[in-house]
C-alpha cells in the first residue's frame, strides 16, 4: 500500500466515522462511572464555555538506534517539530472536544529514518434529556516506530472485549489505526444506568509482512450505584474482525463483572474480571515430516488451524492523587491484536504513569509499561517489550515552557535481531502556546 492512497483513506474514515460512528467513554471510577465521562449537570447548566489552544514546539535530542525496515540499525542526532491542537465547546445540551497532536522527525546522520506521528481524538456528546445521552467519538493515529506520541487510554474506561492495539512496533513501518464508537446511554435514576453501543475499527501497517486487522463490535452494560461510593456493572461485548491480507479472522464474546469504589478522598480504584470465549482460524507454517519433504522438495509447508478456547479478561486501575500529581497504576490480561507479527495474542499489561493533576510551574511527568505477548496462532513471535520515560516542563512564561524528556524501550522475542533490543531517546525544546495557560 502507498502512502499517499493510505493517508486519502484514513483521512475518509475519520470523516465518515465522524459523522457516523462513535464511543463509550465511561469514567473509570466509582463517583462518575454512571456518567459515562459526561461533565455534571450541574456544570453545564451553567452556561456556554469554550477552549482553543494551539501549540507547536522544537526540539533537539539523539536516538541510541533504531532498527529499518531491512533490518539495518541506525540512530543518531535528531531535530523535531511538535505540535497540535485543542478545542472544546460545551452547552448545557451538547459537548465537543478535538483533540489533536503531531511530531515530525529528521536525523542528521540517516535521512531514510524521518517519519511524522500523529494522532486525533474527536468527542461529541449530546444531552437529549436528564436521562438519555448520545455519544459519538473517532480515534484515529498514524505512527512509526511506536515513539509513545500518545499517552496509553485508562485500561478500566475500555469496554470488555477485542482490544485494539498497535502493538509493539520495532522497526521502520507505518501503522494506521482507527477506531470509531457510538453510544447511547440511559439513566432512569441517579444510581442506576444502561449503556450499548458499537463501534468498528481498522488497522493497517504499511510492511506487507505484517498482517491487517479490520472488524466492528457490539456491546452492552448496566451499571448500579448500590453506596454513595460504590458501583457494580455488568457487561457484554462480541467482536468479530478479520485479517485484510491474509486467511484468518476471530469472535469473540466476553462476559464482565466490574465493582468501581472510592477509598479516600485522593484514591479510587477499579476493578472488571470476566472471560471471553475466542473462535479463530488462520494459517501457520509447519514442518512437513521427513519422507513428505523429499517427495515434494520442501522442508515447511502451511496449514489451516481452527482455536476455540476461554480467554479470561482481566483489568484493575488505581488512581491516587499525589501533592499536585495523579499517580495511575494499571493491571491487565486479556486478548488483544498479535501487532502484526500475529494474529492474536495473550496480552498481560502493565503501567504505572505520575502525571500533573493541575498545571505549575514545574512539571513532572513519567511512565513504566511492560507488556509481554503469547502469539494464539503462531510460536514464533512470543516477546516482552518494556517502556520507561520522563519528562519535565518548566513555565518561562505565559505562553512558553521547557521541556526535558528521556525514554528507553526494550524489546525481547524469542529469536532473531529483536532478541535482548534496548533503544536510549534524550530530547530537549521549547513549547510555546498560541493562549495564556493560566495555572489551575
Amino acid at each position: 500500500m502507498r502512502n499517499a492512497p493510505a493517508m486519502t483513506k484514513l483521512f475518509v474514515r475519520i470523516v465518515l466515522a465522524c459523522s457516523a460512528a462513535a464511543c463509550l467513554a465511561q469514567s473509570p471510577f466509582a463517583p462518575s462511572l454512571l456518567s459515562r465521562g459526561a461533565a455534571p449537570a450541574e456544570a453545564r447548566a451553567s452556561g456556554v464555555h469554550d477552549e482553543f489552544q494551539p501549540y507547536i514546539g522544537a526540539i533537539s535530542g539523539y536516538d541510541s538506534g533504531l532498527l529499518t525496515s531491512d533490518l539495518e540499525r541506525s540512530g543518531g542526532p535528531f531535530q523535531e517539530i511538535d505540535g497540535g491542537l485543542e478545542a472544546r465547546h460545551a452547552s448545557k445540551r451538547a459537548s465537543f472536544l478535538l483533540d489533536y497532536n503531531f511530531a515530525a522527525r529528521h536525523y542528521a546522520a540517516n535521512s531514510r529514518l524521518d517519519f511524522s506521528d500523529h494522532a486525533l481524538n474527536l468527542d461529541s456528546r449530546f444531552f437529549l434529556s436528564r436521562r438519555l445521552t448520545v455519544v459519538l467519538r473517532d480515534a484515529a493515529v498514524s505512527s512509526s516506530f511506536g515513539n509513545g506520541l500518545q499517552q496509553p487510554q485508562p485500561l478500566a474506561t475500555l469496554s470488555p472485549g477485542f482490544f485494539v492495539d498497535g502493538g509493539p512496533e520495532v522497526f521502520h513501518t507505518r501503522t494506521f489505526a482507527n477506531t470509531a464508537l457510538a453510544d447511547v446511554v440511559f439513566s432512569p435514576s441517579a444510581r442506576t444506568s444502561f449503556s450499548a453501543g458499537g463501534d468498528g475499527f481498522v488497522v493497517e501497517r504499511q510492511s506487507q509482512a505484517l498482517l491487517d486487522a479490520v472488524g466492528w463490535r457490539a456491546r452492552a452494560d448496566f451499571a448500579h450505584r448500590y453506596s454513595r461510593h460504590k458501583t457494580i456493572s455488568l457487561s457484554y461485548s462480541f467482536t468479530h474482525f478479520d485479517h485484510a491480507r491474509s486467511f484468518g479472522g476471530a469472535d469473540y464474546a466476553v462476559y464482565a463483572v466490574g465493582h468501581s469504589l472510592r477509598l479516600g478522598k485522593i484514591s479510587e480504584l477499579d476493578l472488571l474480571a470476566g472471560a471471553g470465549l475466542l473462535r479463530s482460524s488462520g494459517v501457520r507454517a509447519v514442518t512437513l515430516d521427513p519422507e513428505i519433504a523429499r517427495l515434494l522438495g520442501i522442508s515447511r509447508g502451511a496449514e489451516i488451524f481452527r482455536l476455540h478456547t476461554w480467554a479470561p479478561h482481566l483489568a484493575a486501575a488505581w488512581l491516587q492523587d499525589v501533592g499536585s500529581a495523579e499517580l495511575r497504576v494499571e493491571l491487565a490480561r486479556l486478548v488483544s491484536d498479535g501487532g502484526g507479527l500475529t494474529g492474536l495474542a495473550r496480552q498481560n499489561l502493565g503501567t504505572v504513569t505520575l502525571a500533573p493533576a493541575r498545571a505549575r510551574h514545574w512539571r513532572p511527568s513519567a511512565i513504566v509499561e511492560v507488556r509481554t505477548f503469547r502469539s494464539l496462532d503462531t510460536l514464533l513471535y512470543n516477546s516482552t517489550s518494556a517502556l520507561a520515560g520522563a519528562s519535565l516542563t518548566r513555565r518561562i512564561g505565559p505562553r512558553t515552557e521547557a521541556l526535558l524528556r528521556y525514554q528507553y524501550a526494550f524489546y525481547n522475542f524469542q529469536t532473531g535481531l529483536l532478541r535482548d533490543f534496548g533503544r536510549h531517546q534524550i530530547a530537549v525544546g521549547v513549547m510555546y502556546y498560541f493562549h495564556d495557560r493560566p495555572d489551575r
